[in-house]
């Protein structure tokens, strides 16, 4: 068993794992000279160049997990969202969800064949990773919509939230649609062979109490309750800017909780449920700090979770992409070097 799977299910380790989010990506050299040659969706798309991305950053640091490279945001486009990526914008869907006529217009398709590009990625990552476990992953419902309506990345997500106020059967036609589409992905994902899966709500935080209840919770427990996962591969959800609700969230059938750059590790980890793991925060930032700073503040994450078993390190959010691949690298080697063998003798 890995280091990574051990903790995700609260297992003492030797030491704290470690993997990053984003961290097949655009501040790695190699990975930008596929990009030079290839668009995303492209790269996305073609199997065995999303293997090739996928294990660059294992070659490079030797992280104690693979994630899979694609993009939250192929569910959407199976289901019919006119997608692209535009530099220095992101994501744009050219045909927004903007009625009930729009969500029930979206394709009723068989995510097995539009999407087989990934489950084939799969397959070869398996067969290249040798005893790395690789992280399969899926946008949640509400995150996804977000993109699916506002037509691209919202900062306050206005368009959304009108949608969701004055359309809520319109809001709930299309969520229905993608907690289906999704728990069909993901499943499909765990029988390709994924050790393990990560949700990611990134937008999640921009919502009140009730609506974060409605529109975050409900549906992700939907989604899980339709998972078939005879395995047991560790769950993680990941819902930034959420530490004001982690106790919702650790009420959902999870393994792993994924927690951002602004909470209280350590004290959190007193306050849930032992038998569920964490996995974060470092401040994705700090990668830009002098590297004596840097080492200081991933011992500072370290040292109170040694004594928790089911602790995953990771940044609070993805890495940016003009960070020097050399702050990884030490990153990396510290937590290596954090042993727990004092903690647990």
């Amino acid at each position: 068993m890995s280091l990574y799977i051990d903790a995700a299910h609260c297992r003492p380790t030797s030491r704290a794992p470690i993997w990053i989010m984003r961290q097949a990506g655009r501040y790695l050299p190699e990975y930008r000279a596929f990009r030079d040659k290839y668009g995303f969706l492209d790269m996305i798309r073609t199997p065995e160049i999303a293997t090739e991305i996928t294990l660059q950053p294992i070659r490079r640091f030797g992280f104690d997990a693979a994630i899979l490279f694609s993009d939250i945001l192929t569910v959407a486009n199976a289901l019919g969202a006119d997608l692209s990526f535009v530099e220095g914008k992101g994501p744009v869907i050219a045909n927004p969800v903007r009625s009930l006529h729009d969500a029930s217009q979206l394709v009723s398709t068989d995510i097995r064949l539009s999407l087989d590009y990934v489950s084939r990625a799969i397959t070869l990552l398996k067969s290249e990773l040798g005893a790395t476990p690789l992280i399969g992953f899926a946008g949640a419902p509400f995150t996804v919509a977000s993109y699916m309506v506002e037509g691209s990345s919202s900062r306050d997500l206005r368009t959304l939230k009108q949608f969701m106020y004055s359309a809520p059967d319109a809001m709930e036609e299309l969520m229905d649609r993608l907690v289906r589409a999704t728990a069909d992905y993901l499943n499909m994902q765990i029988e390709a062979g994924v050790d393990s899966i990560q949700i990611f709500d990134t937008w999640a935080g921009l919502l009140s109490y009730p609506e974060f209840q409605e529109w975050v919770i409900r549906p992700i427990r939907a989604l899980l309750n339709r998972l078939r996962n005879p395995a047991g591969v560790p769950i993680t959800i990941f819902a930034k800017g959420t530490s004001a609700f982690w106790n919702d969230l650790t009420q959902l059938p999870i393994q792993v909780l994924g927690v951002d750059w602004q909470a209280d590790i350590p004290a959190l980890g007193q306050l849930i449920n032992p038998g569920i793991a964490l996995q974060g925060n470092l401040d994705p930032m700090m990668l830009y700090s002098p590297s004596d700073v840097l080492k200081k503040r991933v011992l500072r994450l370290l040292e109170p979770m040694a004594n928790r078993p089911g602790y995953i390190f990771n940044l609070g959010h993805g890495i940016l992409p003009d960070v020097n691949p050399d702050q990884v690298k030490l990153v990396v080697d510290t937590v290596k070097e954090y042993g727990y063998e004092r903690v647990y003798s």
